[in-house]
């Protein structure tokens, strides 16, 4: 049997252990077939990481949800999970790109000129609306990455919103970055102050990294690495001693679906490398390259896991 024909047979013995009708004899049949070889044992594993993936969207709850109808159904739940997984993936954020004045999809970089003569680079997946009037220079980071280059304008102060943080300027170059609950600011040159609500106004100078998550208070502040900072908008990402779990956190903005990691174990493991965007299909062999693992392809999801000892 090839793999493709175990990932298969894995993926369909897991749906039905999780029909809700499975019973104690099917599941000890499971674990004999998955303890038939390694590659019996691989494909189970890849089977769960899927599997576990798959609550991260609303579809696939729904999908879950359906498992426990009758087996002849499953093959149409399973299709629909995943054609709904790959419309909701490919956008930015959901319908990000209605709202917002800017976006870019996965993988994509895009610079834009304003109005003022400042610049700024959005990295990929992301959505950015601009607000410019005679007081003030606003702009909202509705997700996703940006760095901006700030035209001086004493009289009109540049304002980042992102989650509820506000980053204001007059003239210098820093990257704002939203994922999930978490903000970053990086200040590359002169100086910016972040407002939140959930702590005082912090002053932040080139050189140095401030984080918030939520509305709770930041992070204290941290040095940053002006060599690699940014370097996305440079066409590159440049890991030195990074945890492997924060490089493949990086790594999924530039492909299409998740990156899951089956070996947590590994999520500590330090990569020192670097990484060319003008490729995102080779990252992940730059990656398999570099380190000790092995990719997998399934649809709309890569699994990394241990490469096999020699």
């Amino acid at each position: 049997m090839n793999r493709v024909d175990l990932s298969d047979e894995a993926i369909e013995r897991l749906v039905q252990l999780h029909s809700g009708s499975a019973d104690a004899a099917e599941r000890m049949d499971f674990l004999r077939w998955r303890g038939q070889s390694p590659e019996h044992e691989r494909a189970a594993c890849e089977a769960e990481a899927l599997w576990g993936a798959l609550p991260e969207t609303h579809s696939a709850q729904r999908y879950r949800q359906r498992a426990r109808r009758p087996r002849r159904l499953m093959a149409q739940a399973a299709a629909a999970c995943v054609a709904a997984i790959a419309v909701t993936l490919a956008l930015p954020e959901p319908l990000a790109g209605l709202y917002a004045d800017y976006a870019t999809r996965t993988g994509e970089r895009r610079m834009l000129e304003l109005v003022d003569g400042s610049r700024v680079w959005l990295n990929s997946d992301s959505a950015l609306s601009v607000d410019f009037g005679p007081q003030q220079r606003r702009l909202r980071l509705h997700s996703g990455e940006a760095l901006f280059e700030v035209a001086k304008d004493p009289a009109r102060p540049f304002i980042v919103e992102a989650r509820g943080v506000e980053v204001r300027a007059v003239g210098t170059r820093f990257d704002v970055d939203s994922r999930g609950p978490q903000v970053r600011v990086d200040v590359t040159e002169g100086v910016v102050q972040v407002n939140s609500a959930g702590g005082a106004p912090v002053r932040l100078s080139a050189g140095e990294r401030l984080s918030y998550r939520d509305s709770s208070a930041p992070e204290p502040v941290q040095p940053l690495d002006l060599s690699s900072a940014s370097a996305w908008q440079r066409g590159k990402l440049i890991f030195n001693q990074r945890p492997l779990g924060e490089v493949l956190d990086e790594l999924e903005r530039y492909v299409p679906g998740r990156i899951v990691l089956t070996d947590s174990a590994m999520r500590q493991h330090k990569v020192s490398g670097v990484f060319d965007l003008r490729d995102p299909d080779a990252l992940l062999k730059t990656l398999e390259r570099l380190q000790p693992v092995t990719v997998t392809h399934l649809p709309w999801l890569v699994l990394i896991h241990p490469a096999p000892k020699a």
